[in-house]
């Protein structure tokens, strides 16, 4: 038996990647299934891409929400 793959969701606002049905880092409940590109951010304070894309806590996050 396979088990099924989440999918996984952007959040409009801040584009984190979740399984959830709610945003944990705005607590907003704008989610889309729709969404191209990920980015990982390891650690936001030393990461160049991070401050470009005003992304300021770690975790993994779509580069375009549809």
């Amino acid at each position: 038996m396979r088990k099924s793959v989440p999918r996984l969701k952007a959040c409009r606002k801040c584009k984190i990647l979740t399984e959830q049905n709610k945003c944990q880092v705005c607590d907003g409940e704008d989610l889309s299934i729709n969404w191209e590109g990920v980015v990982v951010i390891v650690d936001p304070t030393r990461s160049e891409l991070a401050k470009r894309l005003g992304i300021s806590r770690s975790g993994a996050y779509a580069l375009r929400v549809i």
